[in-house]
């Protein structure tokens, strides 16, 4: 909103209209103590010329992903975006429409969202998938809600190597509920204990959360845990990383009753961390539990094929106690994009984008056990990332950093006993020469 300028004239006219003589007048029902006595400590205006110098200034003490070799991960990915993407996703269409009220006037939006939701149960191999959701984490959130709608049942039992953003996400979303969240720890190989699953898991828990790969970039035994908490008739909630599904069995097919993850791998920029969008996918049977919008695809009066928004479970469409979720909006634009980037890799592009990523990570995981003093604990049952060890692992990274390498994350905040662990990740646009010399610096460290 511009600043309005008010002239002399305008002030005497308003404090008129008030009954007012003065601005001291206007303001004198404040306490002196409170009411300012000097000027604002505001400098003076800038030229145009001026302040985009300052702005290009101030971003140029900003460090970039690329002048750095950096195996970063931990739920955003460093991946090609073809060139086609950002003039197609910058359309006037796509770029400036928001929630298509109007479905007569909004064809092609709807069925740009539309091609979106069917990619995402081609992925996934659900039936269903609604119009996307803010992030990851407030995905999974979303779909543990949409469990104790389903199951009526008051508890909640959680993979602790879900990403921890993630499972912060779900606990702010559940504070204001009288909802129990237990969570499980990992075994020694970096997998979800099941011996301790079967522990808790009673006829009061709604859903069981897992993440597979798991935030340490292992490929869980989801249909394992599947089978085991179906008896008890508990929903699985499965959150992962799409790209991996080009691999991987649809989790449709492995007992998973809902699906959700972050789809910044799709076609998204590192950005800052974002923006991106979550994706949901269900069974038929869980339709009406889906949270926010979903497009449809009927036919109009004269037979042709026609797109709607149906099913609108928000709370802007029905009554408030009856809604799935209170989401005020969705990320249409990111889901779009991530459409028209499967529609440009293609079947084959996606499967070779995530076999050079598992590849390249395995390499790089070979190359670090010939360190002596690198740890490596987990198991290798790893999609693109994997958590290794080193001694005094801060400074370590810092190190690295000096010599413009990220090595990844360490996790020694979020998990405790990894104190000296770093995630490293390595996506299809590595380089052998990167990793190499990586391993390199590392050894001379």
């Amino acid at each position: 909103m511009p600043y309005i300028l008010n002239t002399e004239n305008d002030i005497k006219e308003m404090l008129r209209v008030v009954g007012v003589a003065s601005l001291d007048d206007l303001y004198k029902h404040l306490p002196s103590q409170i009411r300012l006595k000097n000027e604002l400590n505001i400098s003076s205006g800038l030229s145009e010329y001026e302040l985009k110098q300052f702005v290009t200034s101030l971003a140029a003490k900003n460090k970039t992903i690329n002048s750095f070799n950096s195996f970063l991960g931990a739920g955003l990915y460093d991946h090609y975006i073809p060139s086609a993407l950002k003039p197609l996703i910058s359309r006037a269409e796509f770029l400036t429409a928001y929630t298509p009220y109007q479905a007569e006037c909004s064809q092609g939006i709807l069925q740009a969202i539309y091609e979106y939701q069917s990619y995402i149960c081609l992925l996934t191999g659900m039936d269903v998938s609604n119009a996307s959701l803010f992030d990851g984490a407030s995905s999974l959130a979303e779909c543990v809600l949409m469990s104790l709608r389903i199951t009526k049942r008051n508890k909640v039992v959680l993979s602790s190597s879900i990403n921890p953003e993630y499972k912060k996400t779900l606990y702010t979303y559940l504070s204001g509920f009288n909802f129990k969240i237990q969570e499980i720890d990992f075994d020694t190989e970096g997998f979800t204990d099941t011996t301790a699953l079967k522990s808790v898991i009673d006829e009061n828990t709604a859903c069981f959360a897992l993440q597979s790969p798991n935030f340490f970039g292992l490929i869980e035994d989801t249909e394992k845990f599947s089978s085991l908490v179906k008896e008890k008739g508990i929903l699985t909630i499965l959150v992962t990383n799409p790209l991996s599904l080009s691999l991987l069995k649809e989790p449709a097919y492995q007992g998973v009753d809902i699906v959700c993850g972050d789809g910044q791998v799709l076609g998204g920029s590192l950005s800052l961390g974002g923006p991106s969008f979550g994706f949901v996918a269900t069974k038929n049977e869980y339709l009406r539990q889906l949270p926010g919008r979903l497009v449809g695809k009927t036919v109009d009066r004269e037979n042709k094929i026609a797109y709607c928004l149906t099913l609108q479970a928000r709370e802007q469409h029905i009554k408030r106690e009856k809604a799935t979720s209170n989401i005020c909006s969705n990320q249409s634009l990111n889901a779009i994009q991530s459409a028209i980037y499967l529609s440009l890799m293609g079947k084959d592009g996606i499967r070779k984008c995530a076999v050079y990523s598992l590849n390249l990570s395995h390499y790089l995981y070979g190359k670090l056990a010939e360190i002596k003093g690198v740890k490596l604990n987990f198991s290798q049952h790893f999609f693109n990332e994997f958590i290794w060890q080193i001694d005094d692992a801060k400074s370590v990274l810092k190190k690295l950093y000096k010599k413009k390498i990220i090595a990844g994350l360490g996790v020694g905040s979020f998990y405790p006993k990894l104190k000296n662990g770093i995630l490293s990740c390595c996506t299809e646009i590595k380089a052998k020469e990167q990793i190499d010399e990586f391993i390199e610096v590392l050894k001379g460290i």
